[in-house]
């Protein structure tokens, strides 16, 4: 029969107290909808009414094709960069097993460095972590059917107070692995809006290489 032995019995949350994860998804995400909201600002500063008000200056076929051109670019740019940010409006399905991915090995690299503060006393990995909740579980169950046994009053209490710190130790364990889920997610959104920060500046580039073709096509 497995005991609890590691921690005492509490059933209080660890990470209670901690700000969740999620509260930084939700920053980063309204992050995201002001960067879209901004570069479809200026997509429509430079290439709404400026199109229109220059139209008549564009003569020939070449100027046109310039234009055009200027215009298409644009577009382009403005168009990649809000599809790129709105990856960071799209909650991906997150797991424990993120972790193990190339993208996520700055994260690894502070578990790996400070497990305790982490993991604390249920090992040094998400899998001890949950092993540890299938083995207190277990005592938990196994404590069950010999208290349900037990005729002795002395007995059935040592039981039923070994039965208590098995749960409490289960829910601890429990709500590491919770966190560090939620931790795993909010690092995937954060690295999703980096990745779109950098589309961001490539599509501004290119919309402003667009905004400059069309000016210098329609220029005369």
């Amino acid at each position: 029969m497995t005991t609890a032995d590691p921690v005492a019995a509490d059933p209080a949350d660890p990470m209670q107290g901690l700000p969740s994860p999620l509260d930084a998804v939700d920053d980063m995400r309204s992050t995201a909808k002001w960067t879209i909201a901004a570069v479809a600002a200026v997509g429509a500063a430079l290439l709404g009414g400026a199109p229109l008000a220059a139209v008549g200056k564009i003569h020939g076929l070449g100027s046109a094709v310039e234009a055009f051109a200027g215009l298409a670019l644009g577009l382009a740019g403005v168009g990649w960069a809000i599809w790129h940010t709105t990856d960071a409006l799209i909650p991906p399905t997150t797991t424990l097993a993120a972790l193990e991915t190339p993208q996520l090995a700055d994260l690894r690299a502070q578990l790996t460095a400070d497990p305790e503060a982490f993991f604390g006393p249920f090992g040094t990995s998400p899998a001890q972590v949950k092993a540890a909740v299938e083995r207190y579980d277990t005592a938990a169950a196994q404590l069950a059917v010999l208290l349900a046994a037990e005729p002795d009053a002395t007995r059935r209490r040592v039981l039923a107070q070994g039965q208590a710190d098995a749960l409490a130790n289960a829910a601890q364990a429990g709500a590491r692995l919770r966190w560090l889920l939620l931790l795993t997610h909010a690092w995937r959104v954060r690295d999703q809006l980096r990745a779109a920060r950098l589309q961001t500046f490539a599509g501004a580039a290119v919309a402003a290489l667009g905004a400059v073709l069309f000016v210098v096509s329609t220029s005369g």
